[in-house]
């Protein structure tokens, strides 16, 4: 009899910590860029130059690149780009990116039909005192297990899906960006 009570003691105990755990991860919210933006681009209409260089450096863990482009009457012109994406970046772009990074904080993994993993996008952003300009932004998109969705729990039992952190993708990404005016 004791046995029985020890052993279904400790699965209740097993079974609380893991809600707990799961509890946790769910209720975990990703940084928040939002803080900062609307400032941000007010003072960017406000002080902003018309005609500016602007310099984005783009690092991840495994690889760097930078993008220069020169920003006349709205219109960027590349000076150099080793990133391999068209350079069209202008302030107002970049401040549209924030804000759309801030638009897909979740998402399921791999797809909408299958949940098994939560994508999340976490964003830091610092913002140049000046003229409001993004001085660095930093994002990281991670994927975590789908606790609550059935999917996660049958892809374990049927090996479908290979897990949540297995095929390479995701990280930390650092966007440095530095402006200077041009006449």
């Amino acid at each position: 009899m004791k046995r029985g009570i020890r052993r279904a003691f400790i699965l209740g105990a097993v079974a609380l910590l893991l809600s707990l755990v799961a509890m946790a991860l769910f209720l975990r919210q990703p940084a928040r860029a939002e803080n900062g933006l609307a400032e941000a681009r007010a003072r960017w209409e406000d002080a902003g130059p018309a005609s500016y260089r602007l310099r984005l450096t783009q690092q991840t863990s495994t690889s760097a690149c930078d993008q220069e482009m020169v920003i006349r009457d709205g219109v960027a012109e590349p000076v150099r780009n080793t990133c391999g994406q068209p350079a069209t970046w202008t302030v107002p772009r970049l401040f549209n990116w924030i804000a759309e990074l801030e638009r897909e904080t979740n998402r399921c993994y791999p797809d909408p039909s299958m949940c098994a993993c939560q994508g999340s996008v976490s964003t830091r952003v610092r913002y140049d005192e000046q003229f409001g300009f993004p001085r660095e932004i930093v994002y990281e998109w991670r994927k975590r297990p789908n606790l609550v969705n059935p999917d996660y729990w049958r892809s374990l039992f049927d090996q479908s899906f290979p897990g949540c952190n297995r095929d390479g993708r995701g990280g930390q990404v650092v966007v440095n960006v530095s402006l200077t005016e041009e006449p």
